[in-house]
C-alpha cells in the first residue's frame, strides 16, 4: 500500500478558511447548475429578481462559511460547528433572498413568502450541506497540517 497523501499546509495557517470559503463558493455554484439541469428548474425562480440577487445570497453564505471553517480550526471537534454553520448558511440565505427580492418588489408583503420560497429550495439546502462539509474539511486539513492543535 502506499502512504495517504498530505496536503501541504499553507505558507499562512489563517489562509485555510479563506483557501475552502473560495473552494466552497465555486462549489455551491457547480452544485446549483447542476440541480438546475437535473431538476429542469431556474435557481431563482422570481424572473423580476434581476441577476444579482443570487449573487448575493450566495455571497452571504460564503460570509457565514469563512466565519465557520475559521473557527473550526480551533475545535477538537468539527460536528457541531458544521451543524451550526450550515443552519447559519441556510438561514443567510434565505433571509438575504427574502429581504432582497422584498425590496426589488418594493413590497415588504413579498418577505415571508420568498423567505419560505428560499429556505425550502433545494439550491439552498445543497448550499447549507456543503457549507457544513466545507467546516469538516478546513477541520481535517488544519489537522492534518498541524496548523490547529491550540
Amino acid at each position: 500500500m502506499s502512504a495517504p497523501i498530505r496536503v501541504p499546509p499553507p505558507a499562512d495557517p489563517r489562509l485555510l478558511p479563506v483557501l475552502v470559503t473560495v473552494t466552497y463558493l465555486a462549489a455551491v455554484v457547480a452544485a446549483s447548475g447542476f440541480l438546475s439541469l437535473a431538476l429542469d428548474r431556474d435557481v431563482i425562480d422570481y424572473p423580476d429578481a434581476g441577476p444579482l440577487l443570487g449573487v448575493v445570497m450566495v455571497a452571504a453564505a460564503g460570509v457565514v462559511n469563512w466565519l465557520g471553517c475559521s473557527r473550526s480550526t480551533r475545535r477538537a471537534n468539527p460536528w457541531p460547528g458544521a451543524f451550526v454553520t450550515a443552519l447559519f448558511a441556510l438561514v443567510a440565505i434565505s433571509l438575504v433572498g427574502a429581504v432582497g427580492y422584498a425590496l426589488i418588489r418594493g413590497s415588504l408583503s413579498w418577505m415571508l413568502l420568498a423567505s419560505a420560497h428560499f429556505a425550502l429550495s433545494p439550491f439552498t439546502a445543497a448550499a447549507a450541506i456543503l457549507a457544513g462539509l466545507a467546516v469538516v474539511a478546513t477541520w481535517a486539513l488544519a489537522r492534518s497540517a498541524g496548523s490547529g492543535t491550540s
